[in-house]
Order: structure tokens, then C-alpha cells, then sequence
């Protein structure tokens, strides 16, 4: 009989403990999202202008280049990156990114937005942001080139633009090197961003 009090006594002592005891949670990984979508491609030649002159392939070279199509009279999405982008540029200076980047608006739209007004546009957003334009078969041969498309309907009573919104990332040798959506989180896309060029110039060094 005092065998069987020892067991339940026991038994109950096991269960209490391990009421008390916690429970051991399995490692957990984090995985951090890959925001950019990294390639490595030429451009075409292309030949488009701004406030300060001809703006080609060539006036890429040299910095990293951070590419953005669209249109002034664009009622919310382009306004909306604008911004973000300019919130983008104040996150890289934080992280002291090295060098700087160039920052370039491409109007799909040249029938309405010429280049002094380009310029006041974008320079509303941030004093470093470049605004170009041109026409309409140059401005195809660059968003070929980063995989953008656009289309502008300007028919009577039905003027409508469409265009692509990923951000496309301009190496200094002027290649195409990386595609991204300006509406992730901002301070991820900073910390992406900063570790692929830092990392690319290493390289190159």
C-alpha cells in the first residue's frame, strides 16, 4: 500500500515540476527578405536632356545612380515615391554610405513636362534630385535598357500615362545592377543598399 502512495506521490511531484519548469522553444532563424533584385546588364545608348544640358549613358559613369520614371502631372504614386526616395537619400547619408549617389527623374511625359518645369518639380522633393526628358524613342531606348515600360495615351479628351514604378540601380561603370520597389521598409532598403555598393567597391578596389 505504501509502495502504491510513493508512486502516485511521485507521479504528482513530476507533473508539478514540469508545470514549472519551462518549456525549452526551438532555435528560430531570422531571415531578412532580399529587398533588391540584383543583375548585371549594359545599356543601350540613349541621348535625353535636362536643365543643365545633355544627360546620355555617359553622365552615368563615375557614381552610383539610383533611376526613377514618371510623370509631374502624376496625381499620387510618382509624388508618393518622391518623397520616399528623399527619406531613402537621408537614411544612405546616415549610414554614411560610401561616395554619394545621383538621383534622376525620368519624365515619360516630354509633351508636358519641359525641363525648367522638370526641374523645379523634383527639386521640390530634394536639391540633389535631377530631373530629364527627351523624346519619346530616346526615352524607350533607357527604359528598355532597366526594364521599364511606359505609355502615354494622349488622344483628345484621354491624355493617360502609364509607367513602371520599381527604382533601377545604375553602376559606375554604367551597367544596370539592381531593381527595387521604393514601398518596402525604408530603413531595410537603406541597410541593403549601402552593403551592396560598400561591397561592390571593395570589390573593384
Amino acid at each position: 500500500m505504501h509502495s502504491k502512495y510513493a508512486v502516485l506521490s511521485t507521479l504528482l511531484f513530476g507533473l508539478g515540476l514540469g508545470m514549472l519548469l519551462p518549456v525549452a522553444q526551438p532555435a528560430q532563424s531570422v531571415v531578412t527578405q532580399q529587398i533588391m533584385q540584383k543583375t548585371k546588364r549594359h545599356l543601350s545608348p540613349f541621348e535625353l536632356h535636362s536643365v543643365h544640358g545633355t544627360f546620355d549613358q555617359h553622365a552615368l559613369l563615375g557614381q552610383w545612380t539610383i533611376v526613377i520614371f514618371g510623370f509631374t502631372h502624376c496625381p499620387d504614386i510618382c509624388p508618393t515615391a518622391l518623397s520616399r526616395l528623399a527619406s531613402l537619400e537621408t537614411h544612405l547619408t546616415t549610414r554614411s554610405t560610401e561616395g554619394t549617389l545621383a538621383y534622376v527623374f525620368v519624365s515619360v511625359d516630354p509633351k508636358r513636362d519641359p525641363a525648367p518645369e522638370l526641374h523645379k518639380y523634383v527639386r521640390y522633393f530634394s536639391d540633389s534630385f535631377i530631373g530629364v526628358t527627351g523624346h519619346t524613342e530616346q526615352l524607350k531606348l533607357l527604359a528598355r535598357s532597366v526594364g521599364a515600360q511606359f505609355q502615354v495615351t494622349a488622344n483628345s479628351g484621354n491624355y493617360q500615362v502609364a509607367h513602371s514604378t520599381m527604382l533601377y540601380l545604375i553602376g559606375p561603370e554604367g551597367k544596370l545592377r539592381g531593381r527595387f520597389n521604393i514601398g518596402t521598409d525604408l530603413a531595410e532598403l537603406a541597410y541593403q543598399l549601402n552593403s551592396f555598393i560598400n561591397g561592390a567597391r571593395r570589390q573593384t578596389t
